[in-house]
């Protein structure tokens, strides 16, 4: 990993030297050593304190419509689909674009490395030694199995198209193994309905998913905070948010990569992938559509086509 880091700094002062990008997108050191942060390079000396690890879970491609200069960002394959999207929606210039592909190992889900270890504020250290992390809390080092604390996405992440970045830095090694199931096979509507009445009771509205989606980009004109059409009330309760989270789902429909940056934000923990998953097998089953493939292809939500109408109508 050291290696790649190194690599890593180079291209992005490379990048900076040349003048061919004003700024670099990537990760950096944070207060916790299992949380990587975003790191906004403009020069040289920032350039150098980029890091890459397994511990880099921040979906980067959420700044991007906030730039209009020419900017380059290490994306994780994984997340290329949300830069995709955004550029097939319009969103972004691919001009304005260097895009540097980073192959990982695999990526820690802080929320289930929290019910390990406990508080990650506490931790002391926290690193990769080949199939394992080890973290140290206190006096004590607790070694864990890579594949029991990585996103359920890296448990069967795939090969990816190269062709797409404009740099590729390191080569893929994927882990191998089975998530386990968090949906009992025979779940119907009640099953559903009963489960998410119970997760959004914690939900306070905190709008964290939003604001770590890069699908949602529209957040200062959402439809949760509209003072025209009120879809959804000021009160609290499981009601509410499920209506919140409802709209926000089909707003994603067809757009979301399933990233889980939503999730992640969250303070309640809740498994919000789970909704979107739902909604984004939906929209592939009815418009034989996969987000993030191709940039010249829009959302099916955003084009209408008459014979969609005309086989409705039969």
């Amino acid at each position: 990993m050291e290696k790649l880091e190194v690599k890593l700094r180079e291209k992005a002062a490379e990048l900076l030297e040349k003048g061919e990008v004003s700024m670099v997108i990537g990760w950096g050191e944070s207060w916790s050593p299992a949380k990587a942060t975003p790191v906004f390079a403009r020069g040289k000396d920032a350039a150098s304190k980029l890091v890459f690890n397994s511990f880099c879970f921040n979906n980067l491609a959420v700044y991007l419509p906030r730039f209009a200069e020419r900017v380059a960002i290490f994306t994780k394959p994984c997340e290329a689909g949300s830069i995709v999207s955004l550029l097939a929606e319009g969103k972004l210039s691919r001009d304005n674009l260097h895009i540097i592909g980073v192959a990982c190992r695999g990526v820690v889900d802080p929320i289930k490395l929290k019910t390990r270890t406990g508080n990650l504020e506490e931790l002391a250290g926290a690193r990769v030694e080949g199939d394992f992390i080890a973290a140290k809390k206190n006096e004590e080092e607790i070694r864990l199995p890579l594949t029991e604390v990585v996103l359920e996405k890296c448990l069967n992440c795939s090969d990816y198209d190269e062709n797409f970045f404009d740099t590729v830095i390191g080569k893929a090694n994927h882990l191998q193994a089975t998530p386990t199931p968090r949906v009992p096979e025979d779940a119907d509507a009640a099953w559903w309905r009963k489960f998410w009445m119970k997760e959004f009771e914690r939900c306070t509205r905190c709008y964290a998913c939003r604001e770590a989606c890069p699908a949602c980009y529209c957040r200062d004109s959402c439809s949760a905070q509209s003072h025209r059409e009120k879809w959804t009330g000021t009160k609290q309760g499981p009601e509410e948010a499920l209506m919140f989270h409802a709209l926000r789902a089909m707003h994603v429909a067809g757009r979301c990569i399933e990233c889980g940056a939503c999730e992640r934000a969250c303070p309640m923990s809740i498994p919000l992938t789970l909704l979107h998953s739902q909604v984004g097998k939906a929209v592939e089953k009815l418009f034989s559509f996969r987000v993030g493939e191709r940039a010249d292809a829009p959302p099916p939500l955003q084009t209408f086509k008459r014979e969609e109408l005309e086989r409705d109508a039969s």
